[in-house]
């Protein structure tokens, strides 16, 4: 099987590209996918070692279009709404306007792309690519763009758990539509997200995860995605609409998980390849 350890937030914040840099030297991150929108976007597109692709974000931050161009995803000060639920509860309301989610979604990618990075792969912050109607949004701009990958999302079950009130029903009505992948562009197999997984990290979880799962094959594609980085003196403040003090404690223990827990070990046992996405073989051209 091939295991692909992909770090997200690449360019949001020095300590993310710092952090890359560190696990793809020990041979424990052979991918990133980069936030358009985040502080050290341009250092981050000249990261060595490992695949780039493109970390779709549309709830933290500001937008890459202008904000009078997509109110319907920020709020009054135009940076956008940080919670999930409360993206999610517009959006099962149908006050989310998809030409508008298009529109930032296709500047982020353009602007990585602007900077020099040919993408070999999409994800999205909390998987809302993996929304029902944003799937196929997500797969067109990949294909447009010629972008090979699409990380696996999580399942509607899980994404569901956002929300418990009457929304809930209202998603769970059309996720029919959803639980299935779409044709022109290669999917993940498996992803394990630590990040969705209460924020603990080690290869036993990772381990017992991969034996519970009915989905792994000898050649399965499998994601590890992970938050991680390194913060040292003289870097920059996080932006205060990242939420700091959490996702900082998130990178950080991530980031040791990797360097300092028994990864390459496990990943042994398991028999699994560390590839990089542009290694993997493209099933669907």
């Amino acid at each position: 099987m091939k295991l692909i350890i992909n770090v997200d937030d690449a360019g949001l914040h020095p300590a993310v590209n710092r952090a890359v840099e560190i696990l793809a030297e020990k041979g424990l991150c052979t991918s990133a996918s980069i936030v358009a929108n985040g502080l050290a976007v341009k250092s981050a597109t000249a990261l060595e070692g490992v695949s780039l692709g493109v970390h779709l974000d549309i709830l933290r931050g500001r937008p890459v279009s202008h904000w009078q161009n997509v109110t319907s995803l920020v709020d009054k000060n135009g940076a956008f709404l940080m919670d999930p639920v409360i993206l999610f509860q517009r959006y099962a309301a149908g006050k989310v306007d998809h030409m508008e989610v298009e529109k930032e979604w296709r500047a982020q990618i353009e602007h990585i792309m602007s900077l020099g990075v040919k993408p070999t792969h999409l994800t999205s912050h909390k998987h809302v690519h993996g929304w029902p109607s944003l799937t196929r949004m997500a797969v067109n701009l990949a294909k447009e763009y010629g972008i090979d990958w699409i990380r696996k999302p999580e399942e509607c079950s899980e994404i569901s758990k956002l929300d418990k009130s009457i929304y809930q029903s209202k998603f769970l009505n059309v996720c029919g539509y959803f639980d299935r992948e779409l044709d022109g562009v290669n999917w993940t197999d498996v992803l394990w997200s630590a990040v969705d997984h209460d924020g603990a990290m080690s290869p036993e979880r990772f381990v017992v995860y991969l034996d519970n799962c009915g989905d792994v094959k000898p050649d399965s594609v499998l994601e590890l995605g992970c938050g991680a980085g390194m913060i040292t003196a003289g870097d920059p403040p996080i932006p205060p609409e990242y939420d700091p003090t959490k996702i900082s404690a998130v990178w950080r223990d991530q980031f040791r998980s990797l360097a300092e827990d028994a990864w390459p070990e496990a990943i042994k046992m398991l028999g699994a390849e560390l590839v990089t996405y542009s290694e993997l073989p493209k099933f669907v051209e």
